[in-house]
């Protein structure tokens, strides 16, 4: 999609939008306006400690991230591998990276040295980019481990004042943008994809999500015509942008919109609510429960909050459960949904409507002109097409859909292939059935065999594996309880071998050593006397549920 309704300036200046040109374009009308900002006390980009830049330091600082990056020789379409957290400089970096024509691979800040080495065996990144200070490790050192053993990694780059032998700082050329010492740096073009993100399906653990420049800006578009977001809003995300909440909700809604950008990490209650109030936001999106306790403890009713729009974040376990009723003290309410790690579909929320479903079909939205677009359109594949015959593969198409690459799941159906009328269609890797009149909405349903763990999506074959590894163990098998809040609580089933002490702290460490991240760490351990598995061998994990 090259083209986007977001506002007459853009429409009249160029038909062609880039992420950086929107970034060049604010900074040369309204330099002085707040661009972005961290929460108080966090890591990031910041004047004099207050974690504020304008849009003219934001873009000058883009350019001279982008001078360095291209002084090393980086060429348009080598991938650079960025794991910040989410503050105002991920987007910087980010934003750099693309004004130099890089693809930016996207690597969750919780992802440790066994999923980063996976990425770098797929993906041959040509440099490795993270920081000092912002983990429970020391992040630069393990880049730099993961580098000496991949020969595509030609540098590892870092920002910190604590970086080790082997690490090009980048906090002079930082430190020169934020003086605005760099000249304009003449963006090279994307070469390729703009950014890779990562999911997870059925025995697949790890999945590339190949995301370009137009499927980013439509699903920004999506965003800002259904909350009609403008130059006087200030969103406030607490969601990285290695996901699909964050990019529903940050980067490119904010470039489109024109307004400010506040980030939040990592998530702490009573610092959410003095940057809400501290930043006069105006639209934010949560956990329902979350949003909940804003409104029992009174933080939406206060007068000083300048809150607008409050979004409800909806997990496939609240989708599959039927939700949570919310009050938010009269706020305008909208859904966002993350589909299968692929889209965020958008939409306010209408009276009497059941949050609970999703639409079936063409998801229209109307802007300021009253023009209906289609950013995205769902549908029910796999199967007999008739209703009632339980879930069925949950298929998105639409411009704010992003695709994959040969023999990838997230390849669109070709014109021919099984499911007539599907051409164009992508699996999202969740189920759902067809309900409403004339089956004109969606219920999602759980896939047994995908997790969901604070925002990440994990195949359930992968924890198998990593579990029954540990040596004592004769087998062993993962499965979850729903949470409100980080989605699914993991559990590990173990047959231990005979009079082997069973220690779940034994099995935190050995993972750690081998350089998990930590979210795939079990919660409990329980012991079982057999796994339960079907003829073909798969693990029957609701029968586990039953008998524990």
């Amino acid at each position: 999609m090259s083209t986007l309704v977001a506002d007459r300036e853009n429409r009249e200046e160029s038909q062609k939008l880039t992420a950086e040109g929107l970034l060049r374009r604010r900074a040369q009308k309204r330099p002085d306006a707040i661009a972005l900002a961290d929460a108080p006390g966090g890591h990031g980009l910041a004047r004099g400690g207050a974690g504020i830049c304008s849009f003219a330091e934001a873009d000058a600082t883009v350019d001279a991230l982008a001078r360095v990056f291209i002084e090393l020789g980086l060429k348009p379409g080598d991938r650079i591998a960025i794991q910040l957290p989410n503050v105002a400089l991920q987007s910087i970096t980010i934003l750099a990276a693309w004004r130099a024509g890089l693809t930016v691979l996207m690597l969750p800040m919780l992802w440790r040295r066994l999923e980063i080495e996976s990425v770098c065996a797929l993906l041959a990144p040509k440099a490795l980019l993270g920081a000092c200070g912002v983990a429970d490790e020391n992040q630069a050192e393990t880049l730099c481990t993961i580098a000496a053993s991949h020969l595509s990694v030609r540098f590892v780059l870092g920002f910190g004042s604590e970086l080790p032998d082997g690490v090009t700082s980048l906090d002079e050329a930082l430190e020169a943008g934020l003086r605005g010492d760099a000249g304009p740096v003449k963006a090279a073009g994307l070469a390729g994809p703009a950014m890779i993100t990562f999911t997870a399906r059925a025995g697949a653990p790890l999945m590339p999500v190949f995301r370009h420049e137009d499927d980013l800006l439509a699903q920004g578009a999506m965003t800002v015509l259904a909350l009609s977001l403008t130059s006087r809003d200030t969103i406030l995300s607490p969601y990285p942008l290695t996901g699909a909440v964050g990019l529903g909700l940050g980067l490119m809604p904010w470039l489109i919109s024109g307004g400010a950008l506040a980030l939040h990490h990592p998530f702490d209650y009573d610092r959410f609510v003095q940057q809400l109030i501290g930043s006069q936001v105006t639209v934010t999106a949560l956990p329902a429960s979350i949003l909940a306790a804003l409104a029992d403890d009174g933080v939406l009713q206060a007068p000083d909050c300048k809150l607008a729009r409050a979004g409800c974040v909806w997990s496939v376990a609240e989708l599959a459960g039927g939700g949570t009723e919310l009050d938010a003290a009269g706020i305008p309410l909208f859904d966002l949904y993350p589909l299968g790690d692929l889209v965020s579909l958008v939409h306010r929320r209408e009276a009497g409507s059941d949050p609970g479903l999703i639409p079936k079909g063409k998801i229209e939205i109307s802007g300021t002109d009253g023009a209906r677009t289609v950013f995205l359109e769902t549908a029910l594949g796999g199967g007999s097409r008739a209703l009632g015959l339980g879930p069925r593969d949950l298929l998105l198409r639409g411009p704010a859909v992003p695709h994959g690459e040969t023999s990838s799941p997230l390849v669109p159906q070709a014109q021919g292939s099984p499911g007539q009328g599907l051409q164009g269609f992508v699996s999202s890797g969740l189920r759902a059935v067809a309900e409403g009149k004339g089956g004109d909405l969606l219920k999602v349903k759980r896939d047994p065999e995908l997790l969901h763990h604070g925002g990440f999506s994990i195949a359930a074959s992968e924890l198998d594996a990593l579990y029954e590894s540990f040596p004592g163990f004769l087998d062993a098998a993962s499965f979850m309880l729903p949470d409100p809040i980080v989605g699914d609580r993991i559990f590990a089933a173990v047959m231990p071998e005979p009079d082997q002490p069973v220690s779940l702290a034994a099995l935190h460490d050995f993972l750690r050593e081998k350089g998990v991240a930590p979210y795939k760490f079990p919660d409990r351990l329980v012991v079982v006397k057999t796994i339960p598995r079907n003829a073909q061998g798969a693990v029957l994990r609701g029968q586990i549920l039953r008998e524990v």
